[in-house]
């Protein structure tokens, strides 16, 4: 082969490697996929057709693809090389039966025939690198050996799919669960996830985020660390209960995005072996900042690195229909131009136009953001704030002290995001400590810190842009934060605070459901008082209804009069009460406390074109 050749001629490997990089990558006629190695009922891999969102060119070249005649073909990109073969269960593992052949861009491919049935293969590089595949859709049991078996079957049913009547909902509308597969449920798996989804709808969750669900180092982790870009995690479920749990939300009106780790690998990444680091396709020192946390760097410089990503992305909206991404430490994949950031947008949207595709930066870049084109945001600034005002000075003293200009800040405007509902707002995150333990920590009592849990939810259910809960939040869960297995106390439910909490945070959901006027941009801040600690938020929706939230922080009972924009008959959001109110209504509010009024019907003379003074 070309690659051979240029091995025995001893060619530098990192001139081959940019010879390699230099020619453009030719898309060719997209076969059938048994790349898209979709489980059967069993959790094992079957031979599918690719499932069409967007037409676009050819997904991947690499991994087990199925060619459509009965055989399949192993590709795997590996320029410079002198050789490699393809080592399976089927030849009795031997390393010399299978050579594979290079073309002139470097991918070394095989077509082998074979059998209905499960196959385990891995790759055998210059006769000394033994790598499994880095496409692998699955990998065999006992994977912790060094390296793990890819798994590919053949002759396996497809999964069956219901969702084709599912219709996304408009971003600012999201209500989003984090949740992490692992320590979610008892059962620790997707079909665990899978049978609380009425639940989550009890709630009002439209939207589940889910932290890494593929192949990651160890067991028991957060998923920051993968290995394994295209395998399912295999201590979750096969990729069939994966698929289960997307359909079944989505036939619940639920959206599934991912969080997806593409600034860096693990330290096991089969892509980090075939090369030193210095000349790897791959790897290198990019557009983003130095990695923060000691991982190898994907460089977004390189055209093998956006070949890789794109893949990655395609092969969970394409094969496992996700609703969109949360993308991991995006300081670290960096932008220049259409590089970096803008590349990893642009080829997600390649499959669908109105993805959910959310980015996380720390410290926040709203303009980065935007100009990336991005969904959106996480705003951390947010919970930093709320926080600050539900502390009384126990949390983020300085917030507390400058009290009109922290409930101001909560206006995303402010701080430099172009719209206001491209910033998700939360309380509590997997990054961030739970508000209840940390108050408790600082020296409050528990029953006070749940109550500061419900008036935090008031207050983020009232500001515009996606709403963002982490697993737990709404019975207020006081776990620490660790990547150890960490099991939710899902008998919290079970006792009288934690139900009242559960149903104050379902019937904001509820209300925002139901209110025009708090989901869309509108924002404007009334009657703030730094002396009593209590503010008014009034939003207008673009037919004229209107919300009015009135909020004590306070410690102590206060009587507020609160400005309306319109008199008329109005709504308790959380009593369900009506209420009819002139130009302002007198109303005493406990400690912690919060009223949500939704206008329900205007006067005559205060309705657009009526007959007023």
């Amino acid at each position: 082969s070309r690659c051979a050749v240029r091995g025995a001629l001893g060619l530098d490997p990192s001139w081959v490697r940019a010879l390699a990089l230099c020619r453009p990558w030719r898309a060719r006629p997209e076969p059938h996929y048994l790349s898209n190695l979709t489980p059967g009922r069993t959790g094992r891999l079957a031979v599918r057709r690719e499932v069409r969102m967007k037409k676009t060119e050819r997904e991947t070249r690499q991994g087990a693809v199925g060619t459509g005649n009965g055989t399949v073909r192993f590709t795997l990109y590996a320029p410079g090389k002198r050789s490699v073969e393809l080592v399976g269960d089927w030849n009795g593992s031997e390393r010399e039966t299978d050579p594979m052949e290079c073309d002139d861009e470097g991918f070394w491919s095989i077509e082998k025939r074979l059998e209905p049935g499960a196959y385990t293969y891995r790759f055998f590089v210059d006769r000394e690198i033994l790598i499994c595949d880095p496409y692998a859709r699955l990998l065999a049991e006992g994977a912790e050996r060094d390296p793990p078996r890819a798994v590919v079957e053949a002759g396996a049913k497809p999964f069956e799919w219901h969702d084709e009547d599912w219709r996304r909902i408009p971003f600012e509308e999201l209500v989003i669960y984090e949740l992490h597969v692992g320590t979610f449920s008892p059962e620790r798996t997707f079909r665990g996830v899978a049978s609380r989804l009425g639940y989550l709808r009890s709630l009002g969750v439209n939207c589940i985020e889910l932290l890494p669900a593929y192949e990651f180092s160890g067991t028991v982790a957060w998923g920051y660390n993968p290995s394994y870009f295209f395998a399912v995690e295999k201590s979750y479920g096969g990729p069939d209960d994966l698929k289960l749990l997307v359909d079944e939300a989505h036939r619940a009106g639920i959206a599934v995005i991912l969080d997806l780790v593409l600034a860096h690998t693990g330290h096991e990444c089969p892509l980090l072996k075939l090369y030193p680091y210095e000349d790897s396709p791959w790897y290198g020192t990019g557009l983003g900042e130095r990695n923060q946390f000691g991982f190898p760097a994907l460089d977004y410089t390189k055209e093998a690195t956006k070949r890789f990503v794109r893949d990655v992305q395609h092969h969970w909206l394409r094969e496992f229909h996700m609703d969109g991404f949360r993308y991991d430490y995006l300081l670290g994949v960096g932008m220049r131009g259409d590089d970096g950031v803008p590349h990893l947008v642009r080829t997600a949207r390649e499959v669908a136009d109105d993805l959910y595709l959310i980015g996380e930066y720390s410290p926040e870049d709203p303009e980065s953001a935007a100009r990336a084109g991005l969904s959106g945001a996480w705003r951390v600034g947010a919970s930093y704030d709320i926080k600050a005002l539900l502390g009384e000075g126990l949390l983020r003293p300085e917030g507390w002290e400058r009290f009109d200009e922290t409930v101001r800040k909560l206006d995303a405007e402010a701080n430099g995001y172009p719209d206001r509902i491209r910033a998700v707002n939360y309380i509590e995150s997997h990054d961030e400590p739970r508000l209840v333990l940390e108050l408790v920590n600082a020296g409050m009592d528990r029953q006070t810190a749940r109550k500061k849990s419900a008036l935090g939810a008031s207050l983020l259910f009232s500001l515009p842009g996606p709403v963002m809960l982490l697993q737990g939040q709404e019975w207020g869960e006081d776990t620490v934060k660790t990547q150890e297995y960490n099991p939710l106390h899902w008998e919290y439910l079970e006792t009288n605070e934690g139900r009242a909490l559960f149903e104050h945070y379902a019937r904001m959901a509820r209300a925002r459901a139901g209110a025009a006027g708090l989901r869309n941009g509108n924002l404007t801040f009334e009657a703030v008082s730094a002396e009593r600690k209590t503010a008014v938020i009034r939003r207008r929706a673009d037919d004229g209804s209107e919300v009015v939230a009135a909020f004590n922080f306070g410690v102590d009972e206060q009587a507020l009069s609160v400005p309306f924009p319109a008199a008329g008959l109005w709504k308790d959001a959380l009593s369900g009460r009506g209420v009819r109110v002139g130009s302002e209504l007198e109303i005493t509010l406990g400690g912690s406390e919060a009223a949500v009024f939704v206008m329900s019907e205007r006067t005559e003379d205060d309705k657009p074109g009526g007959g007023g003074p």
